[in-house]
């Protein structure tokens, strides 16, 4: 719910805005309003998607005492990789666990790392437990999603379909006793998404620059890019921080590229009408002066 809040609150303060500066304009272009609704439903959809994927195709849990799986992985999916916590940790590595992940398939191999990072207080039983239906996340016998400042599930996309062999090929650490490996449909690729948002962006660019209004490349960018960072960084164990921070790097990219293309471009169409009035002045007065000569000469 929280993680809904925040996306609505992003969308709200970035095209709440866009929109006033557009009514502004007295005759705003209408192609703008589409255009403006689409981006905005991209981290929408793609919040929804990360946030609640369907039920895992396969699934087995890994440890160093059962370090192999062989799962069954569809085409388009990716594991989920989700801490299984250790029931009362102790020592100097009590909040973190690092692993590493050799996985491999038909032809193709890749590795997967990660830290497990969680809160540990001085009482377990008091611990603040948020219920997710369907995930794996366990403490004393509890399931329970990420607080914040932890980060307790991460996403890899697998690089073909078949039988999947995943080994633990390294884990440190007493946050957690071990992994729950989850086979998931992956989110809409970032080969598409990418090119969507990059391609938005500057569409809104051109429709600011023809007829305003100022900003309309960025916000649109924002917007578009927001879902794609969603895409990358937020698994459904993660807490609403995640789902914010993911705003950062679409502001860095979006805002970045376009909003300050549409910003120089601004720029310099200011500074040659301004040139041009300089111009228009300076003849305006030579002509004057040329004007009055002539009357004095006669």
């Amino acid at each position: 719910m929280l993680s809904a809040f925040v996306i609505g609150a992003l969308i709200i303060a970035i095209l709440g805005p866009t929109t006033k500066r557009m009514l502004d304009l007295g005759d705003p272009p209408k192609v703008a309003w589409p255009l403006m609704l689409f981006a905005a439903l991209i981290p929408c959809a793609m919040g929804w998607i990360v946030l609640n994927p369907p039920p895992p195709v396969d699934e087995a849990d890994l440890s160093m005492l059962a370090s192999e799986a062989v799962l069954e992985a569809p085409a388009g999916h990716s594991i989920l990789v989700t801490a299984t916590l250790t029931e009362d940790p102790k020592g100097p590595k009590a909040g973190k666990s690092n692993y590493a992940l050799a996985i491999s398939g038909d032809g193709w191999a890749q590795k997967a790392t990660a830290e497990i990072r969680r809160k540990v207080e001085e009482d377990e039983d008091s611990i603040d437990v948020n219920v997710i239906e369907g995930e794996q996340l366990s403490e004393s016998g509890r399931r329970r999603g990420g607080k914040w400042g932890e980060d307790l599930e991460e996403r890899f996309d697998l690089q073909g379909p078949g039988p999947v062999k995943i080994e633990l090929t390294n884990f440190d650490g007493d946050a957690a006793s071990g992994v729950h490996i989850s086979v998931i449909k992956s989110p809409p690729s970032d080969l598409i998404l990418w090119p969507l948002a990059l391609v938005l962006g500057a569409i809104g660019l051109a429709i600011e620059l023809k007829w305003g209004p100022t900003q309309l490349g960025g916000d649109i960018a924002f917007l578009a890019l927001y879902g794609v960072f969603l895409r990358d960084g937020v698994t459904p164990a993660d807490s609403f921080q995640k789902v914010a921070f993911a705003a950062f790097p679409a502001a860095v990219v979006g805002w970045g590229i376009f909003a300050s293309a549409g910003y120089l471009v601004e720029r310099s169409r200011a500074k040659k009408a301004k040139e041009e009035e300089r111009q228009r002045k300076q003849e305006e007065e030579q002509a004057l002066a040329e004007a009055n000569r002539r009357r004095r000469g006669r």
